[in-house]
């Protein structure tokens, strides 16, 4: 992530980190400041939603704040934050993007039309009959890793199972479960 400069030159950056380092409150404010400023720029380009932005930078100024001590006195600042600012917004995506597919499963759009469940009893049920519809090893592989949420390798140590064989079934565990009728999941 490149960071574009502010009012303020990047050696005197690096100083007010020294001196922030060492205890000077002030530094660290100012520091905070122009900080702020200068993420704000660029979080901008990346992140469209204001309360994310907002949110994200409060995660690095955080982040920030924890890591100081690993701050190297004789480096420049703004790589040391740029890379702080990269990981924070790599975690913001990864963050946003898990909660869309959570909000895809928890929607009724990819089941057929008449399929829609009035309650969440109902939905068991559907999966139950999906599940039934499996051999008993491959309805334990699933239960573990979906339903558990047990990784991979757990599921494997549980089933005995290399993890490329528990890989493997699960992807045709899958499969069978599309080709179902109305069993899109």
């Amino acid at each position: 992530m490149k960071l574009s400069q502010n009012r303020i030159a990047p050696e005197e950056l690096s100083g007010l980190m020294r001196s922030s380092q060492k205890g000077d409150s002030s530094s660290y404010r100012k520091l905070l400041e122009e900080t702020s400023e200068i993420l704000r720029k660029a979080l901008s380009i990346k992140i469209y939603d204001p309360n994310d932005r907002e949110d994200v930078l409060q995660e690095i100024l955080i982040a920030i704040h924890l890591s100081k001590h690993t701050f190297l006195p004789d480096k420049s600042f703004l790589p040391w934050l740029s890379a702080i600012a990269k990981y924070k917004i790599v975690d913001y995506i990864r963050k946003k993007e898990r909660m869309k597919k959570r909000e895809i499963i928890r929607s009724n759009e990819y089941l057929p039309e008449k399929e829609y469940f009035d309650s969440e009893e109902d939905i068991k049920e559907y999966i139950e009959e999906i599940l039934d519809k499996l051999s008993e090893k491959q309805r334990l592989i699933i239960r573990l890793l979906k339903l558990e949420r047990m990784s991979v390798a757990e599921t494997a140590k549980v089933m005995s199972m290399s993890q490329s064989a528990v890989k493997t079934a699960a992807h045709r565990i899958y499969k069978i479960i599309r080709i179902q009728p109305g069993g899109r999941l």
